[in-house]
């Protein structure tokens, strides 16, 4: 198969699921697309794997039987000669002789002379799927893929390469681009996948968004939008719409549209359809190109689960935040995806923090986030990574490297109104807490936790303090306020000052309801042979683990990325961090980390609302079913808040949640508890049921999408023997838990044996 060469030509590629004579290994038994169904839901946004990442699905199998190539820059025109593409394409010759000498032309699966012609494209412009006057034949572009040559295909034939490689395309013939150049219309994005506006289509919708009682925050992102899905061309359309507002000034206008440019702010349009369609407009049917919608898997219920989560690529998140967490693992000499994502929804949290909530459950985008990865493969430098993203946006004063004390906790919350942990070796100092708690030694550490948990919880009320933190609060607040007022009358009448006042007054005047929305939150950074240990039964269902995400990098030797260099930051990813954290605008003269105006609503979409209904009712289920079973239904009972957070966290790049956002997050949080729960068997059962310990740890040590080999699970299942392993492995096979493969080493050509944890 080419799809390590379309790889090297900067072609975006992403498995598909194989398939067999019992039809496609997605799960679905009436799969409508065997051979072609994407492997990852969010393939439109297939990101250039690094070479280990390419050589781990390889090796995994996951090419096997075919792979998709995303037409982002491209136009396929695919030939369908079962519908009359054979005389559609002898016309087209005619009208553009020059489709002959296509770089890449590959003879499909199906035969009987159908084809795709490959051409680059400029990915900015709207192109034509269908041209009337060519019946048969598809123009591929955009949000859409092809099946790429070497693969298979339903019919047992396979994709073969007739002409060229993917080297040799070549640009579009002018004459296919004037034919396929859809008149006035820019593609955009919405709800992770393509879709062609005009400017009457955006001017339908602001018709039906009235400005006047528009908040200045919204008014903003509906300029950002239109800016967004016109690449820049459309200011007469936010210009007039927004003339009878009294937030419209003609001096600024254009230099505040310019700005929405510089920035690359990632508001979308899925901000203008919203703002619309609460205000009555409704999508025409022929908004979303149909091409497109073939293409993507739906929300149907699976094998129990809510909706559709088949393909969700979990090191690989949408929008915005998939961006930064592939910046971060960028800055990693070795491959740490896993945790580069956990980097990702932490920072976004912590940066836009303060001033957002979401319009469904009122959460807060605050998390606690563990992550767990061998010694000396990596951790700091994403730790780093995030570190300098706080500068960036200039939040790093609330940024701090160690928990001391639960007095500490308080006096960080009393400086700043937020308190952002990112904590190296996080499992020593758990243990030391557990220590402390079990044994009663380092007493000072033993309200550490309940600190932690208190504040983190109250990022949206007041957290209440004792007697005697109130004193001293009170101290300090007023020994500030005595510094300012001396400031003051010595003549500096800064804005900082008067704003640090205000500020303090405020406080003091609210201090018996407690600390006004605090904001906590906690990046930590260990190894598993530290960690995994501390995870029984209390700490999952009622204490500090039980609360936070588990990011576990199941490979402890990663191979160092070859010409490995760290990536500067883009400009326009800074400019987005900061227009986060300020909400547009950025003071880097800024003393004090807080915000204590209105809270910013993220608003959700309707089939995202709906989705997130009915991921509650199944978590509640879940909780309802382990009440009896295992005794983890707290686990199942947390697990919405963490999904509301997260999807959070991923609505805040582009303005609004969406379905695939709820469906990202819904498939992360099912993956954390299922590791937790097998964590909490694995050790709880050790003595009593060690049978059913050692299952529980082979699960979670092959439940990544490569699955781990059976060498490395003897090693690290130590001391346990080898024959109580290997009858575990078989009672797996047996139950079908788990899946043997064997894989052709790289070196030798021999094979070895991994296990990959079977879903479901």
């Amino acid at each position: 198969m080419l799809y390590r060469e379309f790889w090297e030509a900067n072609y975006p590629v992403f498995p598909l699921w194989r398939a067999n004579a019992g039809g496609c290994e997605c799960g679905k038994a009436d799969c409508a697309a065997p051979f072609k169904h994407p492997r990852i839901s969010n393939w439109q946004h297939t990101p250039h794997w690094d070479e280990e990442q390419l050589d781990t699905m390889a090796v995994a199998g996951f090419f096997d039987t075919g792979y998709g190539v995303v037409c982002t820059d491209l136009i396929v025109v695919d030939v369908d000669a079962r519908n009359g593409g054979i005389d559609s394409l002898s016309k087209l010759l005619e009208d553009v002789p020059s489709i002959a000498g296509a770089g890449l032309v590959v003879n499909t699966g199906s035969g009987g002379g159908s084809r795709h012609y490959y051409f680059k494209a400029d990915r900015s412009v709207s192109f034509l799927y269908h041209l009337p006057q060519y019946p048969g034949i598809d123009f591929r572009s955009g949000k859409s893929f092809v099946v790429g040559p070497g693969s298979h295909h339903a019919s047992g034939n396979k994709y073969v390469v007739a002409d060229g490689t993917p080297d040799e395309i070549a640009p579009a013939p002018k004459l296919l681009l004037d034919l396929l150049t859809r008149p006035e219309r820019h593609r955009t994005e919405y709800d992770g996948r393509s879709i062609d506006v005009s400017h009457q289509d955006i001017a339908n919708m602001l018709a039906h968004i009235p400005n006047r009682d528009l908040p200045y925050d919204d008014w903003v992102k509906v300029g950002m939008a239109i800016h967004q899905a016109t690449g820049g061309t459309g200011y007469e359309l936010w210009s007039g719409w927004s003339a009878t507002s009294d937030k419209h000034n003609d001096a600024q206008m254009g230099n505040r549209w310019q700005s929405f440019g510089k920035s690359a702010n990632p508001v979308t349009i899925g901000t203008l359809i919203y703002h619309a369609e609460q205000n009555g407009w409704t999508m025409p049917v022929t908004f979303t190109p149909a091409q497109e919608m073939l293409a993507l898997a739906d929300d149907a219920p699976v094998d129990g689960l809510p909706f559709d989560i088949a393909g969700v690529d979990l090191r690989s998140p949408p929008g915005f935040t998939g961006d930064l967490a592939r910046w971060i693992e960028s800055q990693s000499r070795r491959p740490r995806a896993t945790i580069a994502v956990a980097a990702a929804l932490t920072a976004i949290g912590n940066i836009a923090g303060l001033r957002y909530i979401d319009d469904v459950d009122r959460v807060t985008p605050n998390m606690f986030c563990f992550c767990v990865a061998g010694s000396r493969t990596g951790k700091e430098s994403i730790q780093q990574a995030v570190a300098q993203l706080h500068r960036v946006a200039g939040i790093s004063a609330a940024t701090h490297g160690m928990i001391k004390s639960e007095q500490e906790i308080y006096r960080n919350l009393v400086r700043h109104q937020a308190a952002f942990y990112i904590v190296d070796e996080v499992g020593i100092f758990l243990s030391k807490v557990k220590s402390a708690q079990q044994r009663g030694g380092a007493l000072y550490l033993e309200g550490v936790i309940g600190a932690l948990m208190s504040a983190y919880s109250k990022a949206d009320g007041f957290l209440l303090l004792t007697g005697d933190n109130k004193e001293e609060v009170r101290r300090q607040l007023a020994s500030e306020l005595a510094q300012i007022i001396r400031k003051e009358e010595e003549g500096d009448t800064g804005t900082q000052i008067a704003a640090r006042r205000k500020t303090i007054e405020h406080q003091l005047a609210t201090l018996d309801n407690g600390l006004e929305r605090p904001f906590l939150s906690l990046l930590g950074f260990t190894t598993p042979e530290t960690f995994d240990g501390l995870v029984d039964h209390a700490s999952a269902t009622n204490g500090f683990i039980g609360r936070a995400l588990l990011f576990n990098e199941r490979d402890t030797a990663p191979r160092t990325k070859k010409n490995f260099t760290k990536a500067a930051l883009p400009s326009s990813m800074e400019a987005t961090l900061r227009a986060m954290c300020s909400g547009g605008e950025y003071d880097s003269q800024a003393t004090r980390i807080e915000y204590y105006g209105d809270k910013l609503v993220v608003p959700t979409e309707p089939r995202a609302r709906d989705m997130l209904a009915q991921a509650l009712d199944w978590f509640e289920d879940q909780a309802i079913a382990h009440k009896s079973k295992t005794g983890l239904e707290a686990l199942y009972l947390g697990a919405y808040e963490l999904m509301a957070k997260v999807s959070l966290v991923l609505a805040l790049g582009e303005g609004i949640r969406t379905g695939e956002h709820v469906r990202w997050a819904f498939a992360m949080i099912r993956r954390d508890i299922e590791e937790k729960a097998r964590l909490v068997v694995s050790n709880e059962q050790s003595k009593n049921a060690p049978a059913v310990a050692i299952k529980a740890r082979i699960e979670n040590l092959c439940s990544g999408e490569e699955g781990e080999s059976l060498s490395v699970i003897y090693n690290r299942m130590r001391p346990r023997t080898r024959e109580e392993i290997d009858a575990a492995v078989a009672a797996l096979e047996a139950d079908g838990k788990v899946e043997r493969i064997e894989v052709p080493t790289k070196r030798n050509g021999h094979t070895a044996t991994y296990l990959r944890r079977v879903e479901g």
